[in-house]
């Protein structure tokens, strides 16, 4: 089955029921057995799959391929079945592809009105630019009247509008092509150093990256293991990437002699209340709850501010498109009060 046929909320929905009959006592086997009984027709096959999988002797994380999902939550559930949480990590992550589901048709539903709008006020301004200014031109100088010095200032601008438009597109395709050749040859953490710099990601991503190290780490501590070896095996288990670099470093960092608390605010990828969280509990002996209390406390907070940032996507193309069909009917009407003046 191909990706597109299966949407991230349903996969969501597959892991958390998944994680949910694990919970309850079931085997991995028995728990796809009866989610498969669950799903429409055209995507058993993929549970069928993950069954002939687990059936050949691969490894519990081996049978999630079929699903094709994101490396982030390849590399968390990877991680959490190498200690024991994968039920956990299962319906934690299936709630977080349902919510991300649940932001993207949100900011669709979000945006496709006003961007029809935008559609329908650029075909208007080509019908005003083409049509009838000229028409009202003809008009003036037939009756040696000055055209309105705001209708001239509205046709420079919507004369200018497709090399703006352009530019525009010229700027993304090359944009695309920087961040394609950047995927290829720059190392991730510069990656998301140059992400980083760009202020309406920065937030987000600062918030996304405390949310994944926290909950992941958290739960690496929680079973037991040293700082040293929850690095490593988070190092271990996650796919080449930002994350992979980035318990590298800290590794090296502390086998450096270097506090945890200090390398975590030596960059600016997380937020700087992590590493008090970290100091807190170190100091407590309590560091693996308290990462994954303040990783699910994280979680709320990202969603709450992309709901709040939804919100406001709406508006403001809103005001933007109304601003601008006002500004060309008021240069239309007003060539039209300067001619009656005349007459």
């Amino acid at each position: 089955m191909r990706r597109r046929d299966w949407k991230r909320a349903s996969q969501g929905t597959f892991l958390y029921k998944l994680g949910f009959l694990l919970d309850q006592g079931y085997t991995i086997n028995k728990s796809i057995e009866l989610v498969r009984s669950q799903l429409p027709e055209k995507r058993r096959e993929v549970a069928d799959n993950m069954l002939e999988i687990l059936a050949s002797g691969h490894s519990v994380i081996d049978i999630f391929s079929p699903l094709q999902l994101p490396n982030e939550i390849v590399s968390s559930l990877s991680i959490n079945s190498a200690n024991g949480n994968l039920t956990k990590s299962l319906m934690e992550n299936g709630t977080f592809l349902k919510k991300k589901a649940d932001w993207r048709a949100r900011l669709n539903k979000a945006i496709r009105y006003p961007l029809f709008l935008l559609f329908l006020t650029i075909w208007i301004g080509i019908v005003f630019y083409q049509f009838l200014f000229p028409q009202f031109s003809i008009l003036f100088s037939s009756l040696d009247v000055k055209t309105p010095l705001f209708t001239t200032w509205m046709l420079t601008c919507l004369g200018i509008m497709p090399l703006i438009g352009g530019c525009f597109l010229a700027s993304g395709i090359t944009l695309w092509i920087v961040m394609v050749i950047m995927r290829k040859k720059a190392k991730p953490s510069t990656q998301m150093d140059l992400f980083m710099r760009i202020p309406i990601l920065k937030q987000f991503l600062m918030l996304m990256n405390t949310h994944f190290f926290s909950v992941n780490f958290g739960s690496m501590l929680q079973s037991g293991l040293s700082l040293s070896d929850a690095l490593l095996v988070m190092e271990k288990h996650l796919n080449k990437g930002f994350y992979k670099e980035e318990s590298q470093r800290l590794q090296k960092g502390l086998l450096n002699g270097d506090e945890l608390t200090e390398l975590l605010l030596a960059k600016s990828y997380f937020t700087t209340e992590l590493a008090e969280i970290v100091r807190f509990g170190l100091a407590h002996g309590e560091l693996g709850r308290e990462l994954i209390s303040y990783g699910e406390w994280i979680f709320k907070e990202l969603e709450e501010k992309i709901y709040s940032s939804l919100q406001k996507i709406q508006p403001i193309l809103f005001a933007g498109i109304g601003v601008f069909v006002l500004l060309m009917f008021a240069s239309m009407l007003l060539p039209m009060f300067k001619l009656m003046e005349a007459l």
